[in-house]
């Protein structure tokens, strides 16, 4: 280790200047302390003793410890008389003399010198220990007066607690301790109706959270409907005869119906509002087509008491135009399956076989022998005794895409119904959407987030990171959401993006940040030490802290202004007691003419999307062509081709190719755009054609 002159001169300095402060103030206080111990040993004397009997007893002791030694040394005065006073009974004082022989042999000055001694003796013991105790309360006193002048004060924002005990502290003096915990920590009184969020990435215990939530709701007795994407609650939660699965594919399906779950027009509505969700982007006026088409269908199929999903497919994908054009007749449906615009019904028709899809796995479930079951029966009952049943909406990694739609559809459902329900501030019905950016767009989650608190629902949004929300609303509608999340877990989030986003979602805060500059010179006048405090902000905990979190940790944030806690969480063992998936052979009840007119459907959306690609490149080309010529007469007539895109370019669109619809005077809407299949999510997804926006 190599000595350098400044450290050296500097840390000399520095310590020399602490050492020489902290005699100074050692000094000062030893000083009065000693003067208060004087003190406390002169009042105990006098509490004990009159002034006549300190002043006799103290002779007594001052004439036989030092008077008569140095008078054997010094002969001469041995005898020599003193002379005292002595106050009687009623008050007279006369004077008497001794000399020092005397003294120390008279019976009244050797009793007066052993009181003397005795209470000197407990005085100077009183004082000693007023001497010490003084001096480790001074020290302690100035040390936590210096150490609060260090110490940062806080004057708002948010503060950080690694000890559950300070916020359950908290809570308890305030009485909103809720009977909800985790790890230890106890949650806000009723904060559950303004419900739970979790951010984390993958392997970092959301799933750890979810199961101690999940075992304290079956222990309060309360309902639950449980998203379960890979089959992960059904082993641990899942009792037979008692909960409900939806799951198709799973042969414990319940026998849920179309029929039996809606009861008016609304009912269609919203479920067909979540089976063919908006697409973001393209034309609406399919997709509402689309809706109204398969609204109006089961509508009538209700009404004419055919209430059967394989009726339902065949109608809005088998049959002719014509047939469901009479079938349809009187409904408002009606005029998009008209004869004048067979094209554009042909279209709509495409964009429903998409979406429906999902639903011929439905197939079949009422023929098992299973009880009825519906989603609204099952929100408006509630078991008196505390033993309410839960739903679990689940599906695996294999088959999520084709339940996606049918998956959406049915939690919006619940939702609705919630909705729905009277107010009550003791229900308490929880809705538990693992991985929610994993489903179609759910319009109505906003507004259920905010309002279902008055008719008992909890909401519980675990996702791996915030982006993926974005994705699915967008940045408005995610923030929307994630702003009405008031209890908030967040894990690692490995990513500097989203990290930095968790960091300002965890918050700041405002202090008064000490400081201290040290000063020192060869002129002792020199030395000195300054201090002050700046208001600053800061970040709670840095997008540092978050990417280093490990598993199992997390920082909790409360509604309220309550402390961010650092959490440990520790993993704990459950035991099985359902197998998560049964398969259902579902493949053996499929109605062949439904599955013929699927593939149909499917080879003409592929075929549709060719010709598209095809008069994109072909227009591309034309178009550079039509370039290169410019400013060149032409007297060439135009082709059959040509006739056709000027037939476009008049002011309403046509389509151009067959079997892509053509649009007439009865359908004044813009140019349709075609449904293409997406691996990830079967679902339609819309793409606007470039080669119509050329030809415009």
């Amino acid at each position: 280790m190599s000595l350098n002159t400044r450290d050296f001169t500097q840390g000399g300095q520095v310590l020399k200047y602490m050492i020489g402060m902290f005699l100074q103030i050692m000094n000062i206080a030893a000083y009065w302390i000693f003067i208060l111990s004087f003190l406390v040993f002169a009042t105990w004397l006098f509490i004990k003793m009159t002034w006549e009997q300190i002043v006799h007893g103290g002779c007594y002791w001052l004439i036989k410890l030092f008077v008569i030694p140095l008078r054997k040394i010094f002969k001469e005065g041995q005898w020599n008389p003193y002379t005292f006073h002595f106050t009687k009974a009623d008050g007279t004082t006369y004077a008497f003399t001794r000399n020092a022989a005397q003294v120390v042999s008279d019976p009244y000055f050797i009793a007066l010198g052993e009181m003397f001694k005795t209470t000197a003796f407990w005085g100077w013991g009183i004082a000693s220990f007023t001497f010490v105790g003084a001096i480790f309360g001074v020290t302690w006193y100035l040390g936590r007066k210096g150490r609060l002048q260090r110490e940062n004060e806080m004057i708002g924002g948010r503060d950080l607690v690694t000890d559950v005990k300070v916020v359950n502290k908290i809570l308890k003096k305030r009485e909103k301790l809720s009977h909800l915990s985790l790890s230890g920590l106890h949650f806000v009184k009723y904060s559950e109706m303004q419900n739970f969020g979790l951010h984390g990435t993958v392997g970092t215990g959301k799933s750890t959270i979810l199961n101690e939530f999940l075992s304290q709701i079956r222990a309060n007795g309360d309902r639950a409907i449980v998203y379960d994407k890979g089959n992960n609650f059904i082993p641990l939660f899942y009792r037979q005869d008692r909960d409900v699965i939806l799951n198709p594919l799973d042969k414990r399906c319940a026998a849920w119906n179309l029929w039996d779950e809606c009861q008016t027009s609304s009912d269609y509505e919203n479920f067909a509002t979540t089976l063919i969700p908006d697409s973001g982007q393209g034309d609406p006026f399919w997709l509402l087509s689309a809706r109204n088409l398969f609204s109006a269908t089961a509508r009538r199929l209700a009404k004419e008491g055919d209430r059967s999903i394989a009726t339902l497919l065949k109608k809005l994908l088998s049959i002719t135009l014509a047939d469901l054009r009479a079938f349809l007749e009187g409904t408002d449906a009606a005029n998009l399956v008209e004869g004048s615009i067979e094209k554009t019904a042909m279209t709509i028709r495409t964009v429903l076989t998409s979406y429906v899809r999902a639903l011929r796995y439905l197939q079949g479930l009422d023929e098992a022998g299973k009880r009825p079951f519906n989603l609204r029966d099952w929100v408006a009952t509630e078991d008196p005794e505390g033993d309410n049943s839960w739903v679990f909406v689940s599906s695996d990694g294999r088959n999520h895409n084709a339940l996606k739609p049918l998956i959406t559809a049915w939690l919006y459902l619940t939702m609705v119904n919630i909705l729905g329900l009277s107010a009550s501030r003791t229900r308490r019905i929880w809705l538990i959407l693992d991985e929610l950016p994993s489903l179609h767009k759910l319009p109505i989650l906003p507004e259920f987030c905010a309002e279902s608190r008055k008719f008992g629902g909890c909401t519980f949004i675990p996702i791996q990171n915030f982006p993926q929300l974005k994705e699915i609303y967008g940045a408005n509608f995610a923030e929307a959401i994630w702003d009405l999340v008031n209890t908030r877990f967040f894990f690692r989030a490995p990513s500097g993006v989203v990290s930095d986003w968790v960091e300002h979602e965890i918050g700041e805060k405002r202090h008064l940040k000490f400081k201290d500059q040290y000063s020192y010179g060869i002129d002792i006048i020199r030395d000195g030490v300054q201090f002050s405090k700046d208001e600053v902000r800061e970040s709670l905990v840095s997008y540092s802290d978050i990417q280093s979190l490990n598993d199992l940790q997390c920082y909790v944030t409360l509604p309220g202004d309550y402390p961010v806690v650092k959490l440990d969480l520790k993993r704990r063992e459950y035991r099985s007691i359902a197998v998560d998936h049964i398969p259902r052979q579902v493949e053996e009840i499929f109605d062949p003419d439904i599955e013929t007119s699927l593939e149909n459907a499917e080879s003409e959306v592929d075929n549709l999307t060719a010709k598209l690609l095809n008069k994109v490149f072909n227009t591309q080309s034309e178009s550079n062509e039509t370039h290169q010529d410019e400013g060149k007469p032409s007297n060439q007539e135009p082709s059959d081709e040509d006739s056709k895109t000027a037939g476009i370019q008049t002011a309403r669109p046509q389509i151009i190719n067959d079997p892509i619809p053509e649009m007439t005077k009865a359908s004044s809407v813009a140019t349709p755009v075609i449904p293409e299949h997406a691996d990830e999510s079967q679902m339609v997804r819309h793409r606007e054609t470039p080669a119509f926006e050329i030809e415009r």
